[in-house]
């Protein structure tokens, strides 16, 4: 089962903020595309997949972000910038480099962070 972690930003990650984020994840981290999916990914130096990132998507339907994730409470900003991540689920470091992103691209854009565990 697969690491997910979701970035709900507040303002639109821009490409700064998203590259910023992926150099906070990992300065070593070799970064390749999905261009036809629209999709980053993130490597280890050694050649293993860390990171998929989804580029982001404007969630604008109040209470949809609330009933997608079940999460409760006022810190979720609306309209939301979803960003979406996933990590192998087996992999501590991965993990590790999918909260630090996330971390990170909230740090810029304002916003809560939800993920599977």
């Amino acid at each position: 089962m697969t690491f997910d972690i979701v970035a709900l930003c507040r303002d639109n990650p821009d490409p700064g903020a998203m590259i910023a984020a992926m150099v906070a994840a990992g300065r070593d981290l070799r970064v390749d595309t999905v261009s036809h999916a629209r999709l980053i990914q993130l490597y280890h130096p050694e050649g293993r997949l860390l990171l998929t990132i989804e580029t982001a998507r404007l969630v604008q339907v109040p209470g949809e972000v609330r009933r997608l994730l079940g999460v409760r409470g006022d810190d979720v900003p609306h309209p939301t910038w979803w960003v979406e991540s996933r990590a192998p689920g087996n992999d501590p470091t991965a993990e590790e480099v999918a909260r630090r992103f996330t971390h990170a691209l909230l740090a810029s854009t304002g916003g809560a962070s939800w993920s599977n565990r």
